[in-house]
C-alpha cells in the first residue's frame, strides 16, 4: 500500500505491505472555523473562568502580551491583532502595551521572523521585544518545590498580562499552552533547567497534566506572576483552528486540554514493532522535530525500530543536545546532570537523558536532509536516505510479521494503546 506523510513543505510517498500496515494514524478531521478572528474575538467576549478581558482591561496602564516564538506555530499574526483591538476599544493606549516573545532558552528570532510571526500592522503598532533568560529577571520566590521563579522583569511590573499559546500534546507539560507561556516563555535559564528536571521523577509525560510536576510548577508560576488571561487555540492538522479557548489560565487550558484530547489523540490495538512518523510541523531543526519521538515511544515494540523523517532545516539546533546525546548511556548523561559543568545547558540534558533511553530500546533511524551522517551516527542513531529504505530495513530485521504504524504528524499526534 503507498502511504504519503509530509517531509517539509511537500509529501514523501512510500509503500508498506498491506499485510503489515497496522494503520495511518492523524488526528481527527475537524474542520477549521470560518473566520479565525472573529473565532478569536467571540473567546474574548466570553472567556471560561474568567470575565471578559475587556473588563479586566479597564483602567490598566501597563499591559504585556506574552506570545510564541518561531518554533511554535501559534497565530500568533491573528490572536495578538485580536487582543489589541480589545484593549484599545477599553481605553488601553497602545504606547502602554508591550508584546514579549516567550522564547525561553529557544534561540533568538530575526527581524523577518517577528514580522512574519505577528504580522507587520502588530509591530506599527506597540512595541515588540523578545525575553532574554540571562537579563531583566526579578525574583518572585520559590515554588513549592524549591525552585526560585525568575520571570522577566517586563512581565512582573505589568498591572495586566495576557498570553498566547496552542493546546498540543508536549513531552514534559503534557500539553502546551496555559502557563507554559510564563515558565518557561519568560523565565530564567535556572528556573527553567529545574523545572524540566522533574522528569527524571517519572511522573511527566506526553498528555500527562494531572500530578504531573512539571505542568504543576508551571501553572503555580503563572499564578506567582499574575497571569490574568490567556487565549489558547487548538488547531487541526491543516494547522487552522478549530477552537480558541480563553480566560483563566487553569480553568480554559483545562477545557482546552479536554478538546486538544478528543482531536489529537489516537488508538492503538497494540504496540507496533516499526513506527514511521513525520517531524511536521516541528521541522525547524532536530530537537524540535525529535518531539515526535517522545510521542510515540510508548507505542514502540521493545526491539523496534522508530523512523522519523524530517528537513529539519536548521540542522541539530542545539549543540549541547548534541553534545550530550554523543554519552554513550543515559547513567552517564545523568551524572552530568548532577553535576553540571558551568556554561551547559541542562534543558538539552534532560531532552538527551529520555532520548538515550528510547535509543537503548529501540532502532531510531533518521530520514532527513538537514543532518549529517556523521552527526547520526554520533548521537548513537542511524540515517538512511530515504523512508523506503528504512522501511524495508526495518521489517527484515525485525521480522515478517511486523506491524507498522504510521504518525504523518508525529509531534502533535497522542497516541494511545
Amino acid at each position: 500500500m503507498k502511504v504519503s506523510i509530509p517531509y517539509g513543505e511537500g509529501h514523501v510517498e512510500f509503500d508498506v505491505p498491506e499485510s503489515n500496515l497496522m494503520g495511518v494514524f492523524q488526528p481527527g478531521t475537524f474542520p477549521g472555523v470560518d473566520d479565525e478572528s472573529k473565532a478569536i474575538h467571540d473567546a474574548l467576549l466570553n472567556p471560561i473562568g474568567s470575565v471578559p478581558l475587556q473588563e479586566i482591561a479597564k483602567g490598566k496602564n501597563h499591559v504585556v502580551i506574552i506570545a510564541t516564538d518561531v518554533t511554535r506555530p501559534t497565530k500568533d499574526h491573528v490572536i495578538v491583532p485580536a487582543i489589541l483591538d480589545v484593549l484599545t476599544q477599553t481605553g488601553v493606549r497602545e504606547e502602554r502595551i508591550k508584546v514579549i516573545i516567550g522564547r525561553g532558552q529557544h534561540r533568538e528570532m530575526t527581524r523577518q521572523e517577528i514580522e512574519r510571526k505577528l504580522g507587520r500592522g502588530v509591530l506599527d503598532r506597540v512595541t515588540a521585544v523578545q525575553h532574554n533568560p540571562d537579563r531583566n529577571l526579578v525574583d518572585l520566590g520559590a515554588s513549592s518545590k524549591g525552585n526560585q521563579i525568575l520571570v522577566n522583569r517586563d512581565v512582573a511590573k505589568a498591572d495586566l498580562k495576557i498570553s498566547t499559546g496552542n493546546i498540543v500534546p508536549h513531552r514534559y507539560a503534557g500539553f502546551g499552552g496555559g502557563g507554559k507561556s510564563i515558565l518557561p516563555g519568560v523565565c530564567g535559564r535556572e528556573t527553567i533547567y529545574r523545572n524540566h528536571l522533574y522528569i527524571i521523577e517519572g511522573k511527566s509525560g506526553p498528555g500527562v497534566v494531572e500530578n504531573n510536576p512539571i505542568r504543576m510548577e508551571m501553572d503555580e508560576a503563572a499564578g506567582l506572576v499574575g497571569l490574568d488571561f490567556i487565549v489558547n487555540t487548538v488547531m487541526n492538522p491543516e494547522r487552522r483552528i478549530v477552537k480558541v479557548f480563553a480566560g483563566h489560565f487553569v480553568s480554559a487550558h483545562k477545557e482546552g486540554v479536554k478538546f486538544a484530547k478528543e482531536l489529537l489523540g489516537v488508538r492503538l490495538p497494540s504496540k507496533a514493532e516499526v513506527v514511521v512518523s513525520s517531524g511536521s510541523p516541528m521541522d525547524i531543526n532536530f530537537y524540535q522535530a525529535s518531539k515526535a519521538l517522545e510521542m510515540g515511544d510508548a507505542v514502540v515494540a521493545d526491539g523496534g525500530a522508530f523512523i522519523l523523517a524530517s528537513p529539519c532545516y536548521e540542522g541539530i539546533g542545539e549543540k549541547d543536545l548534541y553534545r550530550f546525546l554523543t554519552l554513550k548511556s543515559p547513567e552517564e548523561i545523568l551524572n552530568q546532570i548532577k553535576q553540571p559543568k558551568r556554561d551547559t545547558n541542562l534543558v538539552y540534558a534532560v531532552v538527551a537523558y529520555l532520548m538515550a533511553r528510547s535509543r537503548e530500546r529501540m532502532d531510531i533511524v533518521w530520514v532527513s536532509k538537514g543532518l549529517e551522517q556523521e552527526q547520526v551516527e554520533a548521537m548513537g542513531f542511524r540515517k538512511v536516505e530515504s523512508i523506503q529504505t528504512a522501511v524495508n530495513e526495518s521489517l527484515g530485521r525485525c521480522g515478517k510479521d511486523s506491524r507498522v504504524a504510521v504518525f504523518p504528524q508525529g509531534p502533535i499526534t497522542l497516541p494511545f494503546l
